[in-house]
């Protein structure tokens, strides 16, 4: 199954809490719910289940859409953090960080400068 971009995903979201809206005195599992929704009401089909194994438990976010940096030191995506404060008590914009190897790259910029400069993925992917 193909990964969501964060439009796709919160489409999706819509979705299935409008059949929980609905289908919800009918019954109480989510999964029927969205299945009655897609056969009685929904606009296009989409597919129940969706794969976790490359986000996992990680809450999907806009910056999903774009090509992160990777790791200098182990060669993964790095991963966006908001406002962090740096070991000198600095607050910052952004940070890259490494959540293997739990390398910081500070920066001044804000995540809306960040998804100008950054290269959007392929729908594909």
């Amino acid at each position: 199954m193909k990964k969501l971009n964060y439009a796709e995903f919160q489409k999706r979201v819509n979705e299935v809490n409008k059949a929980s809206r609905i289908f919800d005195p009918l019954t109480n599992n989510i999964s029927e719910a969205f299945r009655l929704y897609q056969e009685v009401l929904a606009e296009e089909e989409m597919e129940v289940f969706v794969s976790t194994s490359l986000a996992g438990n990680r809450v999907m976010t806009p910056m999903d859409d774009f090509e992160r940096p990777k790791c200098p030191e182990c060669d993964i995506d790095l991963r966006l953090k908001i406002f962090p404060v740096d070991v000198d008590g600095k607050q910052w914009n952004t940070a890259w960080v490494c959540i293997q190897c739990q390398a910081e790259f500070y920066s001044e910029k804000t995540v809306p400068e960040w998804m100008n400069e950054l290269r959007k993925k392929n729908v594909s992917e």
